[in-house]
């Protein structure tokens, strides 16, 4: 208790940004759920409460602790909030007192300042909008943050990437980040710890689905594999997006970096390897954003990190007089006041467009359609609040309607995804509201309708088959067909 009360004393600065982004994650769950973050939940209630809907395709560290913090229902979502929120500025503090506090600065400048300006640095609007929206990208990034962390002080740190790339698959394009390590050992530690923790989510996947590794190809086929058409251009406003405010302090921070590795007799000393670890990062980030087809500004948001951590550089390179100090941090917490205000209006503002989401349950309930299997183009964001509405998908409407399903269409939200014409929503109107409409065969009664049931259904069946297309071009895809179907006795 002693040791948190000094902790708070020494850092207002760095708490108050705190507590100020995570108030704004919360206010941001609480105007608007989003997909991605009602899936997740979705998934927690079936793995751990017989939830009847689960997506093979999402990692499952979020759906894990959302799980166990279910216990404190209400407030699942926001002591998971708060968990992600708090695992993210203690990754950050451990990073800054280790790379800027013992090795950039060798104590020159108090640790507390430091942690100030790389929190600030890596608490940007951009991390704000997307940290915790669709529940998973503050998460990944805190444990990769703490892997990069042990990584640096050459401590074993196989178990934290394990538990990044649980949380966003994509955190596996840094593996090789394992072999960074002149003892073999240690290598070998990480290696087995890494596939020690994510083992148990491996093992699940076979004896629930029959295959290792189907959760990873599902989201591989989804994400990439059946989107190969649509692969749009790199946006650079997308990283303008990211950078944001901070671009010259992360320019200046680039070429001070460089400007000192040339200048360096020891091109490996440790200073030089955290700037080659952070521009690889940086890389890595660039090149994983360019090949997914549907370009988001959120599918950069590791970037982030090398952006805070050269942008801290910059800054101090450009700070001479020490003096100033205090002048800048105050200067900091106004701007990023502002900044959260700003965030505040934009989510406040978009606010009203959840509540045809919420509201639809009303009408479920009053229609009497909670036993009935709905169908819709949004059924994640409807079936959070039900559990019984499943993917429209490539199902005809007019069959479903015979089979007894019931359709329900957001007329003024299109998806990529729809396959229907407004004539397929001219007949068998059972409500009509400005936001929806439901579907339902004429003459047939609400108790005759098809049944809601356990969706767990995985993405793609042929998973063997996709693992050992990814090695046609060095002609091993017949080995590692072989290879697949036989460690899942296919």
């Amino acid at each position: 208790m002693v040791n948190l009360i000094k902790f708070i004393k020494e850092n207002k600065l760095l708490l108050a940004i705190f507590l100020i982004s995570t108030l704004f994650f919360i206010i941001q769950r609480t105007t608007y759920l989003h997909w991605d973050f009602a899936s997740y939940s979705l998934n927690a209630k079936y793995l751990f409460y017989k939830g009847t809907y689960f997506e093979t395709l999402r990692p499952p560290l979020a759906s894990i602790l959302l799980g166990l913090f279910g216990i404190f229902e209400p407030l699942t979502e926001y002591i998971y909030i708060l968990f992600v929120s708090l695992l993210f500025l203690i990754s950050i503090i451990n990073l800054s007192d280790t790379v800027f506090y013992k090795e950039f600065f060798n104590k020159k400048i108090k640790k507390e300042n430091l942690r100030f300006v790389f929190y600030f640095f890596s608490m940007s609007y951009f991390v704000l909008l997307f940290g915790l929206r669709e529940g998973t990208e503050m998460l990944a990034l805190g444990f990769f943050t703490l892997f990069l962390s042990f990584l640096i002080q050459n401590k074993i740190s196989g178990h934290f990437l394990a538990l990044a790339f649980l949380s966003r698959y994509s955190f596996l394009v840094y593996s090789p980040f394992l072999l960074a390590n002149k003892n073999y050992k240690k290598i070998i530690k990480n290696i087995l710890l890494f596939l020690i923790i994510i083992f148990p989510w491996l093992l699940f996947n076979y004896l629930k689905f029959g295959n290792w590794f189907t959760s990873i190809i599902d989201a591989y086929a989804n994400n990439i594999l059946f989107r190969q058409e649509l692969m749009l251009p790199f946006n650079y406003s997308h990283l303008f997006f990211v950078i944001g405010i901070f671009l010259p302090f992360f320019i200046i921070g680039i070429f001070y970096s460089i400007k000192e590795i040339i200048k360096s007799k020891d091109k490996f000393s440790k200073e030089n390897i955290i700037i080659y670890l952070f521009l690889a990062i940086l890389i890595i980030s660039l090149k994983d954003y360019a090949g997914i087809p549907l370009k988001q500004a959120r599918y950069l948001f590791n970037l982030s990190l090398p952006v805070a951590f050269f942008s801290t550089i910059g800054l101090f390179y450009l700070i001479k007089n020490k003096g100033i100090l205090k002048k800048i941090n105050v200067i900091i917490l106004i701007i990023f006041i502002v900044t959260s205000i700003f965030s505040f209006a934009l989510i406040i503002k978009i606010s009203p467009q959840d509540n045809k989401f919420r509201y639809v349950q009303e009408d479920i309930k009053s229609l009497g359609l909670e036993n009935c299997e709905i169908l819709s183009p949004h059924w994640v964001l409807v079936t959070y609040y039900t559990e019984n509405v499943y993917p429209l998908g490539e199902n005809d409407i007019n069959d479903a309607l015979k089979e007894g399903k019931v359709i329900l269409i957001f007329q003024n939200n299109p998806t990529l995804d729809d396959d229907y014409t407004q004539k397929n929503l001219e007949n068998n109107i059972l409500l009509k509201k400005d936001n929806y409409i439901f579907l339902y065969e004429e003459n047939r009664t609400i108790e005759n309708c098809s049944k809601k049931y356990v969706f767990d259904f995985t993405y793609v069946n042929n998973h063997c088959e996709i693992i050992a297309s990814k090695f046609e071009k060095v002609k091993l895809d017949k080995l590692t067909l072989n290879i697949c179907k036989w460690i899942n006795k296919n």
